[in-house]
């Protein structure tokens, strides 16, 4: 078929491995599958001439895969996702922003956007909120708390205590802010995007604060939100 790559053999040896840019992109590999490279697209199975009769698995990295909760006040609404995009020093991290669905055709889910930073891709599940449960002229912001990636947890300002919530995963560092609706007559009136000037970063808080705010931001992290 044209515009898909062909499945090429791997090296059995490394079998995790993708075999033309040597990422770690299979988490559990099966003889029996075919995989798709998190980061260059390369298709790849054990036994290429059998593609036809395999499961094409797609991408199954688990950190690609990997489901972040964006709540919205609280309650479950959408979900990031990680895409690794490109190679070597061309790489980059992307976010997908995907939406909880009732559509069982659909998994359940439905993909929204991919964006290169968080907080956008976030800004794009307060859109899909604002069709659902307001109407498109209202212009108020809400609040995003954003999950900070750039942040070095492990450096010498850390305590002991702190980096060990870290890596137990009761401890998280995070960013908050303002997302905007694009007022009319812009295109885009009534999507939201990341007032970036607004965020205050490096918070460190409990885990499991992520997500959209209409109202106030959580409890531990509202002395550090910009008031609505």
């Amino acid at each position: 078929m044209h515009g898909i790559s062909r499945v090429i053999d791997w090296n059995s040896n490394k079998a995790y491995q993708c075999p033309r840019c040597r990422h770690d992109t299979v988490a559990d590999p099966s003889k029996w599958e075919v995989y798709t490279c998190c980061n260059c697209g390369t298709r790849f199975a054990r036994f290429p001439r059998l593609q036809r009769f395999l499961r094409h698995a797609g991408i199954t990295c688990e950190w690609c895969t990997k489901r972040h909760l964006v709540p919205v006040d609280g309650e479950p609404f959408g979900f990031l996702r990680h895409r690794h995009n490109g190679r070597g020093t061309y790489a980059q991290d992307q976010f997908e922003a995907w939406l909880y669905d009732t559509d069982e055709h659909r998994d359940r889910v439905r993909y929204l956007n991919t964006r290169p930073k968080r907080a956008d891709a976030m800004a794009d599940i307060a859109h899909w909120r604002s069709f659902l449960d307001r109407d498109e002229d209202d212009l108020s912001p809400v609040l995003a708390v954003v999950a900070d990636e750039t942040f070095y947890k492990y450096g010498p300002d850390m305590t002991d205590e702190q980096e060990a919530g870290f890596l137990d995963g009761t401890l998280e560092v995070y960013g908050v802010g303002i997302l905007r609706p694009y007022a009319p007559p812009h295109r885009r009136r009534g999507q939201f995007y990341a007032a970036e000037e607004t965020f205050t970063w490096g918070l460190i808080a409990p885990a499991g604060l992520e997500g959209v705010y209409t109202r106030q931001a959580p409890e531990l992290l509202a002395a550090h939100a910009p008031q609505l």
